[in-house]
């Protein structure tokens, strides 16, 4: 069941803040979504590789997840969703009352292969832990706006409704009913009510609303972050190197990074959504960080590299080893879409296993999207349970599965059964093309 009291053993281990965690994903009629699709990350009742899961009294989660298929088969659609209930519910309070789901990015966008799909609402929900309660929370929208939205939580160990919300504007409450109606007042039918009750100071919505916008990341690939990090803390500086060192990058023994104050001419800031104008950029001043890769050459001399002087494969790992630290240091859940690009595999799985290991002190997730079959040749890598096959037919609609979906063999490849179209998820090629 769904609320299930999380009992004072785990938590006498665990301070509360850091339960925190996802533990299931549902999507429905979104982009190549058509029918319901269920991502979990509960775990089996199996005894294998016990140091991939976050233990629970009554159940397990997942520390990892990692999801195949075929180009085009939805992968990064499952990804996509989840941006989209993040995008929402940090974002909805801000809309307009003309404000149409399809017209912004992302943009509220049906299946589209089937014509009865273009009218129907989409649906999404999230299932996660957060301090010690459970919530369970979900929305239906269309292109006007909000037609569904509810709210449970489980501070008691059972479910109780917070809110509910049908026909766009029609709510149910059953706690703080005065104060909830106030708000309602306030509401436009394209507003997320878990945004709007937020900002406006209703506290039992605040942490459900607080776990998706901060706990939640998605494809963190940020060197200024990882660079802010190394000036700032030399203990993350000096894990940094580890792992660089342990990645076999070349010998690079330090990284220097200096800070200085720099006008913004408009063209080299970033943003990170935000929006700004010229006039507020003009004589602005950030905060601007150099890196250097420090090296050793045949004279025993120290060579310092910009980053333009290093692989891909070098700067990829290190723009996401600040994100991935924030993740594991805070007990976050990042979501990253294929993972593997521009990394060498002994990477790939050498960052998977920083979530299985001892510094994942605060139960960090990651759930990945990849092509890379090398990582299913370490049967002690991941478990069947970790494992999801995306797949689509042509002109028809994503499916998603788990291999303990399938009668597999315990002794079984895992990357043999994907390989050998066993469970399907495979790119189907044409070789009459090559034919006389």
């Amino acid at each position: 069941m769904f609320f299930t009291k999380i009992t004072d053993k785990y938590i006498n281990k665990c301070d509360l803040q850091y339960i925190k965690m996802i533990t299931e994903i549902s999507i429905e009629n979104y982009l190549s979504i058509k029918e319901k699709v269920v991502f979990s990350l509960d775990s089996t009742p199996s005894k294998n590789l016990e140091q991939n899961l976050i233990k629970l009294q009554n159940k397990n989660i997942l520390k990892t997840a990692v999801i195949y298929g075929a180009n085009a088969s939805g992968k990064s659609n499952l990804i996509k969703s989840v941006f989209y209930i993040w995008f929402l519910v940090k974002n909805s309070h801000l809309f307009n009352i003309e404000t149409k789901l399809n017209k912004i990015n992302p943009a509220r966008t049906p299946f589209k292969l089937d014509s009865s799909c273009l009218n129907k609402p989409s649906k999404f929900e999230i299932l996660f832990i957060h301090e010690d309660i459970k919530y369970k929370y979900g929305f239906s929208c269309d292109n006007e706006g909000i037609i569904e939205e509810y709210l449970y939580h489980s501070p008691k160990g059972r479910g109780a409704l917070i809110f509910s919300r049908t026909d766009y504007t029609k709510f149910k409450f059953t706690e703080d009913k005065a104060q909830q109606d106030i708000i309602t007042k306030q509401m436009n039918k394209n507003v997320l009510y878990l945004s709007r009750a937020t900002q406006l100071g209703y506290h039992k919505t605040r942490f459900a609303y607080e776990f998706i916008i901060n706990n939640i990341v998605i494809n963190p690939n940020r060197s200024d972050l990882t660079i802010r990090e190394i000036y700032e803390n030399k203990k993350s500086k000096n894990k940094f190197l580890e792992v660089l060192r342990r990645a076999d990058f070349g010998g690079i023994l330090d990284l220097e990074v200096s800070k200085e104050k720099r006008k913004v001419d408009g063209s080299e800031f970033k943003f990170e959504n935000k929006v700004a104008s010229m006039n507020q950029l003009k004589d602005k001043e950030e905060d601007f960080f150099d890196v250097k890769f420090v090296h050793e050459n045949e004279n025993k001399e120290l060579i310092r590299l910009s980053p333009q002087e290093e692989s891909s494969g070098t700067r990829k790992t290190l723009e996401m080893l600040g994100p991935i630290f924030d993740v594991l240091r805070n007990g976050k859940t990042a979501f990253i879409d294929e993972f593997e690009l521009n990394l060498h595999p002994n990477i790939t799985e050498f960052l998977i296993k920083l979530f299985h290991s001892k510094h994942n002190t605060k139960n960090g997730q990651l759930v990945i999207t990849t092509h890379d079959t090398t990582l299913l040749k370490n049967k002690n890598l991941f478990r069947r349970d970790q494992v999801y096959i995306c797949s689509k037919a042509p002109n028809k609609w994503t499916e998603i599965n788990s291999l303990i979906d399938f009668d597999l063999r315990e002794s079984l490849s895992f990357e043999n059964a994907y390989l050998n179209g066993r469970v399907g998820g495979l790119p189907f090629i044409d070789n009459s093309f090559f034919e006389d």
